[in-house]
């Protein structure tokens, strides 16, 4: 009977044993995949700032809601377990495709890079990205735009490498050349100690993509009756001012370029606005009447240059637009825009909506 019973026991262990050795099997299995990359083929910056003081349960979830990490817990147990609980604060920069032990090591041996952002949006003026540009490069704004302002600083500084940045870029009454040359987007920068960021690092890249949108659209522009990339930005620039979506941009742009082959003045409020470097809405009759080279109140034919930052969508809207009779259009506060062939059709919808700009 003792026999007997020593069998069984026997068995009972041994099947407890293989049960044991196969849940740490597989629960080890689960963790050495949890430390593996989250996406192995995204490579994009993602910056994590580790603060003083933080503990190590505090880093693991900080790299989980930044979705470096798919749990808190297991890079918690890899650190303590490996003796990784000695790390250096700061911010780093991290990509999905690193594994929690690239991160870690980073960690302990301070290996971070800043990351800093610079968002350009659609229509923003020079004069407002420099504030991100400031705060990117930790100068002042205004040496900023001394700097963006100044045309030989241009010219020897961006004219030499980007080849479409020609005069007409640097003529007389231009406030930035580099205004409306500076594409829409997000531009990240990795900073260090060695590799600091500076005011040329900023406009290269943006002026990279630039280049990037001229060669898509190169034979377009050449084929163009205005010319050139600088006044297709510009005329641009004024369309991306005044319409909410594509279809409107191409009418509008239609609109404009039958004022230009009729030498009739363009009459847009956007280049008073940017004349007056206001965005709102406050000017009077004596702003529309003042003559500035970007004023198309006071002169016939384009402004000196671009008013702010086209979008894609704003240059295509130029080169390829609709094709009407119409002279005029007027937009309401809602987005709705009515268009128009005559003077005497554009001043009833100006007459019947134009209190609502006021109210």
């Amino acid at each position: 009977m003792i026999k007997k019973h020593w069998r069984l026991f026997s068995a009972i262990v041994v099947v407890f044993l293989i049960l044991t050795a196969g849940a740490a099997w597989g629960f080890n299995r689960y963790y050495v995949s949890l430390l593996t990359p989250v996406d192995r083929q995204d490579d994009r910056p993602v910056s994590v700032t580790i603060p003083p003081g933080a503990s190590v349960r505090d880093i693991g979830h900080l790299l989980q809601e930044k979705g470096l990490v798919r749990k808190a817990w297991a890079f918690e147990f890899y650190a303590r377990w490996n003796h990784l609980n000695q790390y250096h604060s700061g911010t780093y920069s991290f990509t999905q495709s690193m594994s929690v032990g690239k991160m870690m090591i980073s960690l302990k041996k301070g290996e971070h890079e800043l990351v800093r952002l610079v968002e350009v949006r659609q229509g923003m003026w020079i004069s407002e990205i420099a504030d991100q540009m400031a705060k990117a490069t930790q100068t002042d704004k205004q040496s900023i735009l001394q700097k963006l302002g100044n045309h030989d600083y241009i010219k020897a500084h961006y004219a030499v490498k980007y080849k479409f940045l020609t005069n007409e870029a640097f003529a007389k009454g231009i406030k930035y050349p580099l205004e409306g040359y500076l594409m829409p987007g997000s531009y990240s920068y990795k900073v260090t100690k060695q590799h600091p960021l500076t005011l040329d690092r900023i406009v290269d890249q943006m002026l990279d993509r630039t280049a990037q949108t001229y060669e898509t659209y190169e034979p377009q522009i050449k084929r163009s009756k205005l010319g050139s990339l600088h006044k297709i930005l510009t005329l641009a620039s004024l369309v991306e001012q005044e319409a909410p979506d594509l279809k409107n941009r191409k009418k509008i742009a239609g609109v404009f370029l039958n004022r230009l082959n009729q030498k009739k003045r363009l009459e847009s409020d956007t280049t008073v606005i940017y004349s007056r470097q206001k965005r709102n809405r406050d000017y009077d009759l004596k702003d529309i009447r003042k003559d500035t080279p970007y004023n198309t109140y006071t002169r016939t034919g384009l402004p000196v240059g671009p008013i702010g930052a086209p979008a894609k969508d704003a240059i295509q809207s130029v080169l390829q637009p609709t094709q009407s009779d119409d002279l005029f259009f007027y937009a309401r506060p809602n987005g709705k825009i009515y268009y128009s062939k005559t003077f005497e059709e554009h001043k009833k919808i100006v007459a019947k909506y134009r209190h609502e700009w006021s109210e």
